[in-house]
């Protein structure tokens, strides 16, 4: 492969990772087990993606937050009520929350906000971000190592798993709400003592 091809991938990862990490990161494992790339390349290029795409959410939560949670546009991928339920997570254990995120789906983008809107400090959010990536990546690269290309079963579950829990979750929701509905009582209006009688 020449080498402007090869220097478009990696860019390509670097590009993709901060859109679907999961896709970019699983795609440079796999040209790593396929010997496309010496394994650092990829890498490389995944963490630098990874750690660039948090900081930017990071600085833009930090110093336009609320602004920025307003529009619309950002609605549509984070909610506010995912924000505050992050944020009183990250308030509770901070940049250790922050770390684990990289590896529970669903949750790292909300507490990337919130660690910027709660302006937990710069120096910190970058070294937990560091060993969330760098752990992160370890953990999928040495997947691929050990088990080759049966590894990838492993994020098809991970997303199995994350639909089963949100429609688990609403379906609970919908019958809690629809149980509390059919409990709450019936009010009984008082007849009408004006009217007079016969």
């Amino acid at each position: 492969m020449p080498g402007t091809e090869k220097e478009l991938i990696l860019l390509g990862l670097f590009l993709v990772v901060a859109l679907n990490e999961d896709s970019a990161v699983v795609s440079g494992a796999l040209l790593s087990y396929h010997q496309v790339f010496p394994a650092w390349q990829p890498f490389l290029a995944c963490f630098l993606g990874m750690w660039t795409s948090d900081f930017a959410v990071y600085a833009l939560s930090r110093f336009g937050g609320q602004r920025l949670l307003g529009t619309r546009w950002v609605r549509r991928f984070i909610s506010p009520e995912k924000v505050q339920q992050a944020s009183g997570v990250f308030e509770k254990y901070g940049g250790l929350a922050t770390v684990f995120s990289r590896f529970v789906l669903g949750t790292r983008t909300a507490l990337l906000v919130a660690s910027g809107l709660l302006k937990y400090p710069a120096h910190k959010f970058l070294t937990v971000t560091f060993i969330g990536a760098i752990g992160w990546l370890l953990l999928v690269y040495s997947l691929f190592g050990f088990f080759g290309l049966a590894a990838t079963a492993v994020f098809g579950l991970r997303w199995i798993t994350a639909l089963a829990m949100v429609l688990f979750g609403g379906t609970a929701t919908v019958l809690v709400a629809v149980k509390s509905r059919k409990e709450r009582p019936i009010p009984v209006t008082e007849p009408n003592r004006d009217r007079q009688s016969p």
